[in-house]
Parts: structure tokens; sequence; C-alpha cells
């Protein structure tokens, strides 16, 4: 009998059971050699000398090979990950994802920049070096890639008064599809290929339980889809894939594909809409939406609310070296043996850290604005969110201090946390968020204060769907399922308002679901979980 599961966006809201705890990272590092089995392909490990020999990284003789982490890691072996970054931040971004999950990938891995180097044995390529000649000489975009490659000390010195995040941001968009181009050229075999910048954190056990259930030989561009406009995009820093069909399309028998787009990213905006410009140009496709698995926050900065609390996360983005630490070390915690979902996310790394008041905080509560329209200039988006008619007596003062904003938002039954700062009062309502530190203002008046009221949010979390285990494009038969929703060590699924009225949950979810074929016990059906936001039940042959 097989298990079932249904992703993200296709059916909606499934939960399974808490999340496992947490190990840390440090003391799981173990010492070991590189051997032929861990770099079989020379474009991951630069020096081919180093093979075989143990290589000292700090005080302690630690391997980037595989290690007894990896021991229980999914099979990636037909997934090629393509991680871009910057050599202006090259060496305070890689050598986290190094120690962690890239350890586990083997070679299936490839590091790009806007510098070719060699970090920590690895190789590092010239994502830029096939661009247009006259482009790099001429165009300002390519000051920083001229100065970096001819500088003779540590670039980071001759980067020194000089503007790095504007210039980097600039250059970042003629990577893309010279990043595309060359990974095609040097890895042509995978099925899929995984697009992710050096902030980014990729769950391997929730992308490898999903993935199979999407044809890798037909055109896919899977990511987080957002717009410019009206042009729809796939989100770079959440990631996005691409099947060896869409690049097969793409770069077979074919060379100079990037520098068709060198002029005309001159005037482009960013990589990633550039990049879908140029996929829409090439073979008529636009981004699958995988959002919230697909997801461009991280665990302080979700917004924790129903539609998302049981989503499965393959990606999360904005994530520094010591988040993905934590991150990796809970996947390791749970030996990668489940996907994680955004409730996880709480739970771990949130939940703890939610007290009645914090100062100096900003946990984003803005869904509503009270403030005083006479006492100030405010920023038009601040207006457009204040409320102004019919206040009652406490919202006529809510604006006054924190104490008048944590008592209105108390009297709201719906409102979950409130944030005040310099004037004004900002509630979240049915949502939490642990949102960052501010720095102190040294006027009292301006502070950022932040509360959550924790009755009510722990009251919320215990109300939501029984915890569900869910897996994809499986086929499993009536009576097999109406059997397994009594077993404890399957907890029955349940489906999100999204696709019912209400969550339905155990026995009701297959009767809704499955309800045309009632009379056939036996008969054996297909949730068809393809990317997007659609979810059909059919018959499928048994």
């Amino acid at each position: 009998m097989s298990a079932l599961m249904l992703t993200s966006k296709q059916v909606g809201r499934i939960c399974h059971g808490s999340s496992c705890g947490f190990s840390s990272l440090r003391g799981l590092l173990a010492k070991c050699k590189h051997g032929p089995a861990s770099s079989p392909q020379n474009d991951n490990i630069a020096d081919s000398a180093l093979v075989g020999h143990e290589t000292s990284i700090s005080a302690s003789n630690l391997s980037l090979s595989k290690d007894n982490d990896c021991n229980e890691f999914p099979d990636t072996s037909k997934v090629l990950i393509l991680i871009k970054t910057g050599a202006s931040e090259a060496y305070s971004k890689l050598p986290v994802h190094l120690l962690t999950t890239l350890k586990c990938l083997s070679h299936n891995f490839l590091l790009f920049s806007d510098m070719a180097e060699n970090i920590a044995g690895y190789t590092v390529h010239d994502s830029l070096e096939t661009v247009l000649s006259t482009v790099k000489g001429t165009n300002g975009d390519f000051d920083i890639y001229h100065r970096q490659n001819d500088c003779p000390i540590a670039h980071e010195q001759c980067n020194e008064d000089h503007d790095v995040g504007f210039e980097g941001w600039n250059l970042d968009k003629y990577k893309n599809v010279h990043i595309a181009e060359q990974a095609y050229k040097m890895r042509p075999d995978y099925d899929w290929y995984f697009f992710i910048d050096a902030d980014t954190y990729v769950s391997f056990p929730t992308l490898m339980e999903w993935l199979p259930t999407v044809d890798p030989n037909k055109l896919h561009y899977i990511g987080h889809e957002k717009y410019s406009g009206s042009f729809p995009f796939a989100h770079g820093g959440s990631g996005y894939l691409m099947s060896k069909a869409t690049m097969r399309h793409m770069f077979f028998s074919k060379t100079g594909v990037g520098n068709k787009y060198d002029e005309a990213t001159q005037d482009g905006c960013c990589g990633d809409i550039m990049w879908s410009e140029i996929v829409l140009n090439e073979t008529g496709l636009t981004p699958e939406n995988m959002w919230p698995v697909i997801n461009e926050f991280k665990p302080r900065t979700f917004n924790y609310y129903e539609d998302q609390w049981c989503q499965p996360l393959i990606t999360l983005h904005h994530v520094n070296g010591e988040e993905i630490n934590d991150l990796y070390a809970f996947e390791r915690g749970q030996n990668f043996a489940k996907r994680i979902t955004i409730k996880d996310m709480y739970y771990r790394f949130v939940a703890t850290h939610l007290v009645e008041s914090r100062s100096d905080w900003d946990n984003g509560g803005e869904d509503v604005y009270y403030l005083d329209r006479e006492a100030r200039t405010y920023e038009e988006s601040e207006l457009d969110k204040a409320k102004t008619d019919e206040l009652s007596d406490m919202e006529l003062v809510a604006h006054k201090n924190s104490s008048s904003c944590k008592d209105v938002c108390y009297s709201q039954e719906d409102c979950f946390q409130w944030r005040y700062r310099d004037g004004i009062c900002g509630l979240a309502y049915n949502k939490m968020r642990l949102g960052n530190a501010v720095k102190k203002d040294d006027d009292e008046a301006k502070r950022s204060f932040s509360g959550w009221h924790l009755d009510r949010i722990n009251k919320w979390i215990s109300e939501q769907a029984v915890p569900g285990v869910i897996v994809s494009l499986v086929r499993v038969s009536w009576t097999e399922r109406l059997n397994m929703d009594h077993s404890s060590s399957n907890p029955a699924p349940c489906l999100s308002p999204r696709i019912a009225t209400q969550p339905v949950c155990g026995r009701d979810f297959w009767q809704h679901f499955m309800s045309p074929w009632n009379a056939h016990p036996m008969q054996h059906f297909v949730l068809d979980l393809f990317p997007g936001s659609r979810a059909a039940v059919a018959p499928a042959i048994p």
C-alpha cells in the first residue's frame, strides 16, 4: 500500500507530525579524506592533487567530501544544482554551503560567480566569461568585473570605497542565461537543473519527495511566479527548476544563445526577469508557480497564517550563514527523513521567541495603521493603511504610545500582533511574524516596540487541521485508505479551505474527494499533482 501526499498549491494544506529534534552542526563535521567517489568530475574539485589528502581549514582538519552526515541524504543524482554568487561575497557565502548540504551532493553542483576562483579546493566558474567583448568593454555595468579581475591583491581591498552592492546588482542581470548555457555544455545529461542564489537554502528531502512526480522529458520552467508589471517571471532568489527537455530545447547543438541577449540586457532590470524573457522567446514557456513551496522568505520573515501553515518547503531565501547552518542541522537532526513545512519553521525557529512585548523590534504588524494625520508628514503607503472612519475611543489614542497600541490589539479578537513606531500603531490579523531587531533610536518617541497576543496565537494553532501524511501522485485503494485513517502511525490527511469550504479530515477527506467512485471500493485512483494551482482526481488503471 502506498502512502498519499498532496503537494502545496495543487491540493492545499496538509500537515504531518511535529518536527523532530534539533542537533547542532558543530561536532557533526567529522574528519575524513577526499576520495575519488566524492569528486568524480574535475569541474568541482579544482586541485586534483588534493584528492586522497586531508585539507586544513582554520585549526581543524575538516573534509568537504561526504561524511556520516550524508548517509540518509536523499538521492539527488538526477538534479544539477547551480549556485550563483558574486566575487565580492563568495568567501562569505559559499563556505557554509560547502560544509553543509553541498558535501552531500557529491559532484552534482556547479558554482558560478563574476570571477573565476578556487575556494576551498572547489572551482568557481566565471559566468560572464562568454559575454560579448563589445558589451564588457564599453558598458559601465562591468566596471566591478574588470576591477576585480585586474586586482593583484584580495579583491575585497580593490572594492573599497566603491558601492559594491549597487555595482554587483547591475552586473548580476547578465549571469543567468550564461550560467545556464555553460552548465548545459558541461553537464548535458541531468533530468533537472536547479538554479539558486548563494543566500538560498534547499530542503532536499522535500524536493526529492515531490520532483519524481514531474516528467523531465516535458518542457518545464518551475518556480515562485512573480510579476514585473504584467510580465510573469520566476523569482531568482527563491530558485527555479528547468527540465532537461527545456534546457535541451534552448541549448542543444547551439552556440551563442546568451550572446543574442547581451546588448538587450543592458537596458533590463534584473537577471530573473531577463531569464524569463529569454525562456519565453526560446521556448514559449512562462513559469509554473510553486509558491509557497518555492519561497522567498525564511523563518523569521514568514507570515504564519492558515493558508500556508502546513505547506511543504523546498527553498528559503535571504538566509545568512548562521541560518543555513541551523536549517541544515534541523534537517540533519531528522536524518533527512521527511519534508519540512512552514509550521515546522514556526515551531523550531519562532515559537519560543514570541513574547508579550519586545523593545527595538519590528515584527511587521501592518495590516492596519492608527496615526494622527496632523502630527507629521507620512509616507503615502502609511496613509493608505490608516483607519480613519468609525474609530472607537481606544482606536483614537492607539498612536500615542506602545501601551495604547497593545491595548487596541487586545481589544480586537482577531489581532495577533502589534507594532508601535514613531507615532504609528500597526496591527496584524490572524497571522504572526517574528521580524527583526532594529537600532535603538535616541528619541524615545521614535523607538520601535512589538508584541504578540500569545494566548490568542496558541489557541489558533491548536485549532489547525489534524496533522497528516502526504505524498505525491500515488495509487491507493479506497478500502486501504479507510483502514489507514485509523492507523496511529499514519494520521489522516486534511484538505484546506482552498479546495473544500472548511478543513476536511480523515474519513471525510476521502468521501469528499472520492465519493463518485464510492460504489467500487477496490477501484484505484490517481491524484494528479501537476505543478500549478489545480487539483484533479481521475480513475487510473489498477
